[in-house]
């Protein structure tokens, strides 16, 4: 199944017409970029598949066709929607749920980082913290850090 083909059957799945003035307000687009899409067989950047994918609760993945499972695993309500629906699913309720508690540690362990840094950052003076500032700056642009 192509981008195209899953796109259009989210969008009918929501009422719209996949190149209606309607689906392109849900995801910010215009109909002639989503006619691209259809007729050119195109990708739209990756900023409106993620866009696409949070309007349409999906997961990249199912709109770039790597997964047949439209699940969105990163986001915690529907994770939390799956774990109360999984009635007689127990296996989908166990991995639900484990999905929820790695995903709250990795938002713990995230949140002490940033505290460390910031209390680092605190004690520099002003011509220092311009330094890291610009220094962080220069990781950035050398294109590693620009997967996402």
């Amino acid at each position: 199944m192509t981008f195209f083909e899953r796109y259009s059957d989210l969008c009918l799945s929501h009422g719209y017409k996949p190149v209606s003035e309607q689906a392109a307000q849900a995801i910010g687009s215009s109909r002639g970029t989503i006619s691209t899409w259809k007729i050119g067989n195109n990708l739209p950047r990756p900023e409106v598949i993620v866009t696409i994918a949070n309007a349409y609760h999906v997961s990249t993945d199912y709109l770039l066709g790597r997964t047949d499972d439209p699940v969105d695993y990163s986001d915690p309500e529907e994770l939390v929607r799956i774990a109360k629906e999984a009635t007689g699913n127990d296996a989908l309720r166990a991995a639900a749920t484990r999905r929820l508690v790695d995903l709250d540690a990795k938002e713990k362990a995230a949140r002490q980082a940033a505290t460390v840094l910031l209390s680092l950052y605190d004690r520099l003076d002003a011509a220092d913290k311009g330094k890291l500032e610009g220094f962080a700056q220069g990781l950035l642009l050398q294109g590693k850090y620009n997967n996402g």
